[in-house]
């Protein structure tokens, strides 16, 4: 028997017997991800028939906010398939990793492959760039590069990138360029992509922002 706290996950393997029961008399509710075999192959180096969670309540605060993470991305309107993508890969990681830490090493310096996924972004950040790619262009695969570049930058390169464009799409907007326009120069799909993730990252809409800019 195990039992779980707020603030803590649980994983549940196939065939596994549970019954989550609750308190008495106690609410509860319960979010849920399940994955298909093809989504877990997908999303893990680890082959499905390898890939266990050894941990049925996992206490590890990073785990948690990872977790929470891809509930939150998953609902949000609009969401980026690149963003669901590295976020879910870890979550997943953190669950299925048997040697949890809530404190992460302090990285020294950046690995070849990280900084070529640093220029990669820096240098192209208008156009399409997928973890697949980085990947290609690193000589490793998709987990290997999302795993270290989050460890050595301390964000996914989803994330990373999304910042890089957004300073550039201020930048554009301060200098009055139009939003649609800025919005396609950037990299974004459109003006409302550009709305979502510029209004997350400065808490007001690029509108509010040109327009407080120009007054």
């Amino acid at each position: 028997m195990v039992e779980a706290q707020a603030g803590d996950t649980i994983t549940v393997n196939p065939d596994e017997i549970h019954d989550g029961l609750g308190r008495q008399g106690e609410p509860r509710q319960w979010h849920m991800i399940f994955l298909t075999e093809e989504a877990l192959s997908q999303l893990n180096d680890v082959h499905p028939n390898k890939a266990e969670f050894t941990l049925p309540v996992n206490r590890s605060k990073g785990a948690f906010l990872l977790t929470k993470k891809a509930f939150s991305v998953l609902q949000s309107e609009g969401n980026d398939s690149n963003e669901v993508e590295q976020v879910l890969m870890l979550a997943l990681a953190q669950q299925l990793d048997r040697n949890q830490t809530n404190n992460p090493s302090v990285v020294q310096s950046r690995s070849r492959e990280v900084q070529i996924a640093i220029d990669m972004i820096c240098q192209s950040w208008e156009i399409p760039l997928s973890l697949a790619g980085l990947a290609n262009a690193t000589g490793t695969s998709r987990f290997q590069i999302l795993r270290r570049f989050s460890h050595e930058v301390g964000t996914t390169p989803y994330a990373f990138l999304t910042q890089h464009r957004l300073k550039r799409a201020r930048d554009m907007i301060l200098l009055g360029v139009p939003l649609a326009e800025t919005a396609v120069a950037c990299g974004f799909s459109d003006q409302s992509h550009l709305t979502r993730k510029f209004s997350r990252q400065y808490g007001v809409t690029p509108g509010s922002f040109a327009r407080g800019a120009t007054s």
